[in-house]
């Protein structure tokens, strides 16, 4: 059951709607098939800002149903959002002619809409896709590149600058930055979790052995990655379990490509350790053995595993200050202390 005010919002995203669709603002009404309104619920997590329809939104009337869309509708699914949950639409809402990019005096005809609709569904978060979108929202002054790490802002609602999908048409490359944009997005707006720790083993819990592989990943500049656990939210090396027929080298590498999309050359055994502890989802004491060896990455990108927050490269005094466990911290030491007498 909706309360009256959520009745009020939803009438007036409609009457919007309405409005856009009988829209002669500006003179890209006497070419569209459809005007495209944009589609979503109220109360959305996210809202996404495009920049205009295309062939296929002008003739179907909605939002990112072309090859853009299916872009998207991936980064989305990588994400973890639901489409049907976000709110989509465009800075424009008719197609231009040869799917050029929007003139100025469109967009500012096409504005009130744009600020009517997100005052109607109250999002979360704003996400624009490429230049217009941005600019349109906040103002010509911004650059994407130089505001696509940063949390800007529309009033209180947080707003994350991205790509368009359909600048991934023409630079492949771009994709990856479109979905790490989408997965800080989820983050954002994801409710917050109990924080999970590991705690020292208890007495009279079962016990289970483990044995695992990981790597120190040292880069060109003689820094090394860090990852940041979702579950318990502290950094720590990436590693893993040894799965059956596996040699110890076989694990790591597979598992620093998983957790971190790396591929890497194993340079050295590192330092082997040996601990114990207890783990409260699964209520069972882990007696645990992690052999480490010194890597170099040779190929992919880094690319976190669902079940990392973060990853960085970090000196030796940042890693030493970032790391949570004293275990981690040794086997870092170890790296550095043979980096320094051996430098590759």
């Amino acid at each position: 059951m909706t309360s009256p005010e959520e009745d009020g919002r939803a009438t007036a995203l409609a009457a919007t709607a309405s409005e856009i669709r009988a829209c002669t603002r500006c003179p890209l009404h006497a070419g569209r098939t459809n005007a495209v309104p944009g589609e979503g619920p109220l109360d959305p997590p996210v809202f996404i800002v495009g920049e205009a329809p295309g062939r296929e939104e002008d003739a179907s009337g909605r939002p990112f149903v072309g090859a853009a869309g299916r872009i998207l509708d991936k980064a989305f699914k990588d994400a973890g959002l639901r489409r049907q949950r976000v709110f989509i639409t465009n800075v424009v809402k008719c197609r231009p002619p040869g799917n050029r990019a929007p003139k100025a005096e469109e967009a500012e005809a096409c504005r009130p809409y744009l600020f009517a609709q997100i005052a109607a569904v109250r999002p979360k978060v704003i996400v624009t896709m490429g230049t217009t979108g941005l600019r349109s929202l906040l103002g010509p002054g911004h650059e994407l590149k130089a505001v696509r790490s940063k949390v800007l802002a529309l009033g209180e609602t947080p707003v994350v600058a991205t790509y368009h999908p359909a600048a991934v048409l023409y630079n492949r490359a771009l994709e990856k930055d479109l979905r790490a944009d989408l997965r800080r997005v989820a983050r954002l707006v994801a409710p917050a979790k109990p924080r999970v720790r590991s705690q020292s083993p208890k007495k009279g819990k079962p016990s289970v052995t483990t044995v695992s592989s990981g790597g120190v990943v040292v880069d060109a500049e003689g820094r090394i990655l860090l990852l940041k656990r979702a579950d318990e939210e502290i950094w720590c090396l990436p590693k893993g379990t040894v799965e059956a027929g596996e040699s110890l080298e076989k694990t790591a590498a597979r598992e620093i490509l998983e957790e971190a999309g790396l591929r890497v050359k194993l340079l050295r055994p590192l330092l082997t350790i040996h601990y114990g502890y207890y783990w409260p989802p699964k209520d069972v004491n882990y007696d645990k053995t992690v052999a480490y060896f010194l890597a170099e990455p040779v190929g992919g990108r880094l690319e976190l595993e669902g079940g990392f927050d973060e990853g960085r490269w970090a000196t030796k005094a940042q890693a030493l200050r970032l790391l949570h466990w004293k275990n981690d911290k040794d086997v870092v030491v170890k790296a550095f202390e043979i980096l320094a007498s051996s430098p590759r």
